[in-house]
């Protein structure tokens, strides 16, 4: 049981019971300018001090600062740094501003950093601004050898890929080195979801260049698997956000209820698109990769 009281000297005291039973009460000595912790067992400090040994000090705000978010210690107002025990002005070059956190700077779009000054990105033939803008990517159709962007060179039926600086086979012929050639679809097969690969029926495997029958096991497993599938029962759609591998992504995704797995596409900053797979890891966050095989982290936006 916790009690707690005020003193004649405007202290508060609180009272911890060791346990029922024993009757024994020890109490906790409040010193001035603090309170009884979440926990009833110890003291906080208020808004505006800080701990000094077994007491409460008021926090010393130099100039141009104020009480951070604890209320226990001090941070720069914005457009001010901290240079040891005081703030300065943060010094903004040209074509610049200052950054999200309001202590330093960043620059312009269409400008990089260099030294302490920001210069302007120089894009080549057939490029622009990346998703930063601070540096450039080649545009669709092109990729980035060295400085430059060179064409996309597109061998017979295929076509560029999903980022646009490459490229894949188109539907009905799979990548063969350099080059595109058709493939055999064996019996009880059909073109996969890629469309440049086979996949066998239902009740049959892969086996290299064929599809042979499952053994009664193997069938057994895979209506198993099946079932579970089914036992999604429906789905519910949710927008995130997060990255995958070290771009920023947003978008929907489709969530089985009675499962933890989860699928939609994403959008990066830059405007491209990908395709993702993953599962719930809590009530609001999600693991997968994206299309591009990097691993994706989001949460419900």
């Amino acid at each position: 049981m916790k009690l707690r009281m005020r003193t004649a000297r405007g202290l508060f005291i609180g009272f911890l019971a060791l346990g029922s039973g024993t009757g024994a009460v020890v109490a906790i000595d409040v010193p001035p300018n603090a309170h009884l912790d979440y926990t009833g067992r110890s003291w906080d400090c208020d808004r505006g001090f800080r701990r000094s040994g077994n007491g409460c000090a008021a926090v010393q705000l130099p100039a141009n600062a104020e009480l951070d978010y604890t209320g226990h210690s001090w941070t720069c107002n914005r457009g001010f740094r901290q240079q040891g025990q005081i703030c300065i002005v943060v010094t903004i070059p040209q074509d610049a501003q200052l950054d999200y956190t309001g202590h330093s700077w960043t620059c312009n779009r269409g400008f990089r950093q260099q030294a302490q000054s920001c210069v302007p990105v120089q894009i080549p033939s057939n490029a622009s601004l990346d998703y930063t803008g601070h540096s450039w990517t080649c545009n669709r159709g092109f990729f980035q050898q060295g400085q430059v962007c060179v064409p996309v060179s597109l061998p017979e039926n295929a076509e560029l890929d999903f980022n646009g600086h490459s490229w894949k086979c188109s539907y009905g012929f799979r990548r063969v080195g350099n080059a595109c050639e058709t493939f055999k679809v064996p019996e009880n097969a059909h073109i996969d979801f890629t469309g440049n690969n086979f996949a066998c029926v239902q009740n049959y495997k892969r086996v290299g260049d064929k599809c042979e029958p499952m053994t009664q096991a193997e069938i057994q497993y895979q209506n198993y698997l099946m079932m579970l599938a089914m036992q999604c029962g429906g789905t519910k759609s949710v927008e995130v956000e997060g990255t995958c591998g070290s771009d920023s992504v947003s978008g929907e995704i489709d969530v089985c209820q009675g499962s933890k797995e989860a699928s939609g596409e994403l959008e990066f900053d830059n405007g491209l698109t990908t395709k993702f797979e993953g599962t719930w890891t809590s009530a609001d966050e999600f693991e997968g990769t994206d299309g591009f095989g990097n691993s994706c982290d989001l949460e419900v936006d």
